[in-house]
């Protein structure tokens, strides 16, 4: 009876646990405000110098953003479950990982509405070229 566990014991988490938990929230927070509050300055900064003529996509940053931090929480509460260290360790660099991409995402989004709008900028020149320069 010694090798036994009574039906209603639990074994304690493994250290593992804690520490995959307490890391990856800990660099989750630091990729928030490391990465995600100077990429939405920098947006904001650009926009404003522009005089609003950089068109940001501000539904489809805060959608992204919005389900890609829930994600990580989700990921990150899983590691509270789990009873398993690599298990643990997997779900909080997962976690990691989408807080990272999710943070970068609104660069790559105004990126993408820039090109589209030099796309449409650049036949608007072109027509104004040809009606005003003799000979083009």
């Amino acid at each position: 009876m010694l090798g036994r566990r009574s039906a209603g014991a639990r074994r304690p988490r493994p250290r593992a646990v804690w520490a995959a938990l307490i890391t990856s929230t800990i660099v989750c927070l630091v990729i928030v405000v490391g990465v995600l509050i100077p990429v939405l300055t920098l947006i904001g900064a650009a926009d404003g110098g522009t005089a609003g003529a950089l068109d940001v996509p501000v539904g489809g940053i805060v959608a992204a953003i919005a389900i890609g931090y829930i994600l990580a929480l989700v990921l990150l509460a899983l590691i509270v479950t789990v009873r398993n260290g690599p298990l643990a360790w997997v779900l909080g660099v997962a976690a990691v990982v989408s807080t990272l991409l999710v943070s970068l995402w609104p660069l790559v989004a105004v990126a993408i509405a820039g090109v589209d709008q030099v796309q449409d900028v650049v036949p608007f020149i072109q027509d104004l070229v040809r009606q005003y320069v003799p000979g083009a």
